[in-house]
């Protein structure tokens, strides 16, 4: 009776495919309610709407900063109207949140800022001062040497 041990981690090929095509059934009716959105402002404005989702009875808009933002609220009216004649009939408020385009998993860029060569200097040196026994102090330092390494690479 040799049964085979489940862990809570499920690879994911063994996922079913019903989940994966739920989540892309709502991004596609989403980009549809963006397409009909967008077709309702004016062009200029049009672009600075980055996304948009029904959460309810509220059509939730992102746009790219606060000024465009509250262009569109002011064109809310004219937006909910398209919406209702587009056969979207239970959208009944607008709502518009700001979602900066360089938000994202882009990461920071750049090369990390180190510490200065004296501290770097005194971290090292701290750590040879204590015995081995120390577990901080081995920590610090290691961190010391990896700083060091890092500051002779630039």
């Amino acid at each position: 009776m040799n049964k085979r041990k489940t862990f809570g981690f499920k690879p994911a090929a063994e996922f079913n495919n019903h989940q994966l095509s739920l989540c892309l059934n709502d991004i596609a009716k989403q980009r549809e309610l963006l397409a009909l959105v967008r077709i309702g402002l004016p062009a200029e404005l049009s672009k600075h709407v980055l996304h948009c989702l029904v959460s309810g009875s509220v059509i939730l808009l992102y746009s790219d900063s606060a000024s465009w933002a509250s262009q569109i609220r002011f064109l809310a009216n004219n937006i909910l109207e398209k919406l209702r004649d587009a056969g979207q009939t239970n959208v009944a408020k607008l709502q518009v949140r700001i979602m900066p385009v360089d938000v994202g998993v882009s990461g920071r860029g750049g090369k990390p800022k180190l510490p200065s060569a004296e501290t770097i200097a005194s971290l090292c040196r701290d750590g040879e001062l204590t015995d081995n026994n120390d577990v901080l102090a081995v920590a610090l330092m290691r961190l010391g040497n990896t700083l060091r390494r890092r500051a002779q690479d630039d």
